[in-house]
């Protein structure tokens, strides 16, 4: 049985899409000065680690940076940074280049795979998208090798990043718990990054790495939301022609959506300025309800994982997708 998410507290929603209140601010760096600690220097295959006590655990790496956040968007060097840290300790290396090396071929094709459902309102994707780009290219990637998800045209064509590929396979794949055509796209590339945002979820109590690639690659999602979207999230994701291609999980919890999602409203989003990673996904969503809780229970709301894990999560674990026993994750966070 998987274990449920913790309760640390954490500061409410601020007054305005891109700014931090004064309550905030001070909330927050408490938190950040209570929790956040250097962990050790990374070492190769970081993103699994043998404890003292022999156990093996999945690395999932948390940072955040107040100072990612300004009045009126996002610093989008600082969000390079918060970037390039966490690369760098999943991929147990110095240098970012070398870090994105570990996870990607030099001639890999590259799927950023955002979520366009609240994009406009969060307002992220633009900056992460560059950083993302910048870094890559800097590593050695071209700009043509990267196929931006569920963006708009206009930050493609700014970015000069490649269209995802139209439609849907004409092979009907089974899952196991249904069957369905994929995404087109899943052909044209051969390595996916997944940035999701960090959102509450009507139907599957959350949304975060498993469900912004499940859901988003089956031409028909919605036969796919009965019983808290569970197991279908887990069996979709757990195809070849999915799985294989997972690389990386960036969640973008900079504004997380702590209530009502997945359609975001500005009284029920925190500008956190956190950014969560690894290669497991159930291990990040697992990572995912504790940074919503925290602000939940700040601001006088039932935990989410209070009870126990959603569903979609639990089966997940079961499938073999990833990791969802709290002993078995390594939370380590580390202050930019």
């Amino acid at each position: 049985m998987c274990q449920s998410a913790g309760d640390n507290p954490a500061p409410p929603s601020g007054e305005h899409p891109h700014s931090l209140s004064r309550r905030q601010f001070i909330v927050g760096s408490a938190v950040a000065a209570g929790t956040f600690a250097l962990g050790a220097p990374p070492t190769p295959a970081a993103d699994r680690i043998t404890n003292h006590h022999g156990l093996s655990q999945v690395r999932v790496v948390q940072t955040r940076s107040l100072d990612v956040l300004k009045p009126l968007g996002i610093h989008e060097d600082v969000l390079r940074d918060l970037v390039e840290l966490v690369v760098t300790r999943l991929g147990g290396q110095e240098k970012p280049a070398d870090a994105w090396h570990t996870f990607l071929k030099p001639d890999d094709i590259i799927a950023l795979k955002f979520n366009r459902n609240g994009a406009d309102t969060i307002a992220t994707t633009g900056p992460m998208l560059r950083a993302l780009v910048d870094s890559l290219e800097s590593a050695g990637f071209k700009r043509s090798q990267i196929v931006a998800v569920e963006v708009s045209d206009e930050l493609r064509e700014s970015t000069q990043t490649t269209a995802p590929d139209f439609g849907w396979s004409e092979m009907v794949y089974d899952f196991g718990s249904g069957s369905d055509q994929l995404a087109a796209w899943l052909d044209q590339v051969t390595a996916i990054i997944n940035i999701p945002f960090l959102k509450t979820h009507n139907l599957a109590t959350m949304t975060c790495a498993l469900k912004n690639i499940s859901h988003a690659v089956v031409k028909h999602p919605a036969r796919y939301h009965d019983n808290g979207c569970s197991p279908f999230i887990g069996d979709i994701v757990a195809l070849p022609e999915v799985r294989d291609k997972l690389r990386l999980h960036l969640v973008d919890a900079l504004r997380i959506v702590f209530d009502g999602g997945p359609v975001p409203h500005e009284q029920s989003i925190w500008d956190g300025g956190f950014l969560i990673g690894g290669t497991d996904p159930v291990a990040v969503d697992v990572s995912g309800i504790h940074l919503i809780d925290r602000v939940r229970k700040a601001v006088g709301l039932p935990l989410i994982g209070e009870s126990g894990l959603p569903a979609y999560l639990e089966a997940a674990g079961a499938r073999g997708v990833g990791t969802c026993e709290m002993h078995k994750i390594l939370l380590e966070k580390v202050k930019l």
